[in-house]
């Protein structure tokens, strides 16, 4: 006997969770599946999130008050952080208008919360889906909880995407022979909810203002470098770490293990086929220059609503109805963010001299058009005239 539901959602992390909320939120029974328990965990890093992903999380009673820090400030410089070479967005006092910063456990928690208390979706986890196939307008899935059925299966399993690549779905994949070291920093001077990133030899150091005197540190650049900063002692990381900042936030301590993730650029060939769609990390991996990977994802479980809601409320097939404009909306939004962020972090770690001068002459023209920055700004937020309906303030 299979157990039923409009929806069924593989993975539960940050993406998976948030369209399981969103999809009900639109009306759909959901059911949402993962081969471990969906707990936490270890992540160690903090995302940055647009002002259209804030009231996302409000419009899907999602609870982040006093684990949001806003951004009041951003800035991108090479130099120091008064350089001339630099790209300045200054907020309007409280971090509304640039959003905010939050530590993924604390996101999860607050997803994960929010999900046990709907009760239109049910949870699976933690569970082994062996294999899926599209049946009589529906997805079966057998597993060994038994089989289960829904009109639309959506992945949310990860750039290494296991039903992305059953769904017959390829990805184009570029290595950058580059990783990030993340880890967290508490320091003696206020951070006053300015995010900072310097271009530095090779490629980019991000300071990310967490609540309190605590900031995360996203060091991005050649794999090389990485592992070697990755291997020395505290005292010497933080040596080295204080040197590339100039010491604006005085006496700094590490207060979480360092961790290191490896950079891809990789977007899928596209965003569904069949009753199957991607979302998050299995549909798109960015650069996390512009720390905007996460708000891709989350833009993706808001345009699926949008489907899912047209679909229930004109008694459509939801698997059907769903994806009509998903994958043309997400796959231009998602190639033109990958583009540029590809693009920028091409610029950033070049050592051609040409090109550096080039790259730090057009910050300063940049940071000095305001149309150039206003339209920056739009692009980083998130808002568009094609916004999903959850990401408006009026849902």
């Amino acid at each position: 006997m299979k157990t039923e539901f409009d929806i069924a959602i593989v993975g539960a992390g940050l993406a998976g969770l948030t369209t399981a909320l969103a999809c009900a939120h639109s009306g759909a029974k959901v059911a949402l599946l993962d081969h471990k328990e969906i707990v936490t965990g270890r992540d160690g890093r903090a995302s940055a999130l647009s002002t259209t992903s804030l009231r996302l999380f409000r419009n899907l009673g999602v609870d982040l008050s006093a684990k949001l820090q806003p951004i009041r400030d951003m800035l991108v410089t090479e130099g120091a952080p008064n350089s001339p070479w630099r790209l300045h967005f200054q907020g309007d006092g409280d971090g509304a208008d640039l959003g905010a910063l939050i530590e993924n456990p604390d996101l999860k928690a607050a997803l994960i919360a929010r999900v046990a208390e709907n009760h239109s979706i049910q949870i699976f986890a933690p569970v082994t889906l062996y294999d899926f196939r599209e049946v009589a307008a529906q997805v079966t899935l057998d597993t060994d909880q038994g089989q289960m059925a829904a009109k639309l299966l959506i992945a949310a399993d990860g750039r290494n995407s296991v039903l992305r690549r059953k769904a017959g779905i390829t990805a184009q994949r570029f290595d950058y022979d580059a990783a990030s070291l993340v880890t967290t920093i508490s320091h003696s001077l206020p951070h006053d909810g300015l995010a900072w990133q310097r271009i530095i030899k090779g490629g980019a150091l991000a300071v990310l203002p967490l609540t309190g005197n605590r900031s995360q540190i996203v060091w991005s650049g050649p794999s090389s470098a990485i592992q070697a900063a990755q291997g020395v002692n505290d005292a010497d990381f933080l040596a080295l770490l204080s040197e590339k900042m100039d010491a604006y936030l005085g006496d700094m301590d590490i207060i979480a293990a360092r961790q290191t993730y490896p950079l891809r650029l990789q977007v899928s060939d596209g965003f569904s086929k069949g009753r199957v769609a991607l979302v998050g990390d299995a549909a798109h991996a960015i650069h996390p220059l512009a720390g905007q990977g996460l708000n891709l994802g989350l833009r993706d479980a808001a345009a699926l609503a949008d489907g899912v809601k047209l679909a229930i409320e004109t008694g459509q097939d939801i698997g059907v109805t769903a994806l009509l404009e998903y994958d043309l909306w997400r796959n231009t939004d998602t190639r033109s963010l990958g583009f540029l962020t590809h693009f920028v972090s091409e610029i950033s770690g070049t050592n051609i001299p040409v090109l550096g001068h080039a790259r730090r002459l057009g910050l300063a023209l940049t940071n000095a058009s305001l149309p150039l920055k206003s339209a920056l700004a739009r692009r980083a937020s998130g808002d568009s005239r094609d916004i999903p309906g959850l990401m408006k303030n009026d849902s």
